[in-house]
């Protein structure tokens, strides 16, 4: 029997209005550009729904659920398509919940699905790596403090939480600039 290595990048796939994102083993920072590139695109291309499968989502670092919550934040909004998280684990939602992420997007556990959304096979058919920019460390930098900042908007506790961190990339950014 073959075992299939983890998935280590982000996928996406756009099909008649509809963006499947499929999230890696380990969100993190690095990974965080590619998912905001195939949110993006998906917003471009005028998709009515993007679902972010997180089956293969082990844990997510602060700067990708700071990525997710900015994301969250302006979805349905302003023509902006719904984003909904499918498939979400126990640990990952533990973490989402946390840090308050939950109240902003629409989560589904593994085995359910939103109303209306049907069979995806024609959209995990279709799934592409996303190729994110190359990002300088100034950009991940960047990155990262507006993940932080908007982690810190969507708690009060969030703020004492990252206060250090925030202080930290704000000298990081004044120095790479």
């Amino acid at each position: 029997m073959a075992v299939t290595p983890p998935l280590t990048q982000v996928l996406a796939a756009t099909v008649d209005g509809c963006t499947l994102v499929v999230v890696p083993t380990m969100a993190n920072f690095k990974l965080a550009p590619a998912f905001k590139q195939a949110v993006q695109a998906a917003r471009l291309s005028d998709s009515a729904l993007v679902v972010v499968d997180m089956a293969n989502c082990r844990t997510m670092d602060s700067s990708f659920m700071g990525t997710l919550a900015g994301l969250g934040r302006t979805a349905g909004k302003d023509g902006q398509p719904a984003l909904v998280l499918i498939n979400l684990g126990p640990a990952p939602a533990a973490l989402l919940k946390g840090l308050g992420i939950d109240r902003l997007l629409k989560i589904y556990p593994a085995g359910h699905l939103p109303d209306g959304l049907g069979d995806l096979s024609h959209l995990t058919a279709s799934l592409q790596p996303v190729e994110a920019e190359r990002n300088t460390a100034l950009d991940l930098t960047a990155l990262m403090y507006d993940a932080h900042e908007t982690l810190s908007r969507v708690s009060p506790e969030n703020l004492k939480r990252f206060q250090d961190v925030l202080a930290f990339l704000r000298e990081d950014l004044a120095r790479l600039q």
